[in-house]
């Protein structure tokens, strides 16, 4: 999946599977029973006026490739796109964000696999040991809308959350 520098996402809440044929780019988090059951669908774009199930439309931010410190300020989630070891991922959160004052999210990839994140009501770091790929940077505003439905990303832990994706078509 292309790493944008920064774009809008759109992310839906559907009580059931979304609609085939999926959009792509996308990335859904079957949240499983402890957040209601239901699936975040997250997508490129604004969602425009016809569609009703939309939770939460936000600016990620790619920080390693973004140097616009104006786009940097104005991001709702920051996230990484290079893989880091634990150590490092957490020096980089503390780092960069969430730095901007709308930024409510930062989020970056392990080597090992899974993801760290900083955000919301979460005093610190939290470790997502969930499989989903580095390059699968719309898993990042998936957060962003767990945090927008007053859920804390420990929360997250307990759900041992599906992701399924969609590549972008070339």
């Amino acid at each position: 999946m292309r790493h944008p520098a920064s774009c809008f996402v759109t992310v839906e809440w559907w009580e059931e599977a979304p609609p085939d044929p999926m959009p792509t780019p996308s990335v859904c988090l079957w949240t499983g029973p402890a957040a209601g059951g239901g699936v975040l669908l997250a997508r490129t774009g604004l969602a425009g006026t016809r569609r009703t199930a939309v939770l939460d439309e936000h600016l990620t931010v790619d920080a390693d490739v973004c140097a616009d410190a104006h786009g940097l300020d104005c991001a709702d989630v920051l996230r990484g796109s290079r893989p880091r070891p634990p150590a490092e991922a957490v020096r980089w959160l503390a780092e960069i964000g969430p730095a901007g004052p709308g930024c409510r999210l930062a989020a970056v990839p392990l080597t090992g696999g899974g993801w760290v994140a900083r955000g919301g009501t979460d005093p610190g770091v939290v470790a997502l040991p969930c499989r989903v790929p580095p390059e699968q940077w719309l898993f990042a505003s998936c957060l962003h809308a767990w945090l927008v439905s007053g859920l804390p990303l420990s929360g997250m832990l307990e759900t041992h959350p599906r992701i399924t994706y969609r590549q972008a078509t070339p």
